[in-house]
């Protein structure tokens, strides 16, 4: 059995959606960067303000 080609169209279609999500993964680094801002500035705050 051979597989079968997507008409052109498809392929497109595809080929569309795969080069959204490489966008979206060059801004993965970017959101990761903000969370651990976050993650430490609650820390910065838990320890000055509560003494925990």
């Amino acid at each position: 059995m051979s597989p079968v080609e997507p008409p052109a169209e498809v392929r497109q279609q595809i080929e569309e959606e795969l080069e959204r999500n490489r966008r979206w993964e060059y801004r993965l680094p970017v959101y990761a960067g903000v969370a651990l801002l976050v993650c430490a500035a609650i820390v910065v705050v838990r320890v000055v303000f509560l003494h925990v």
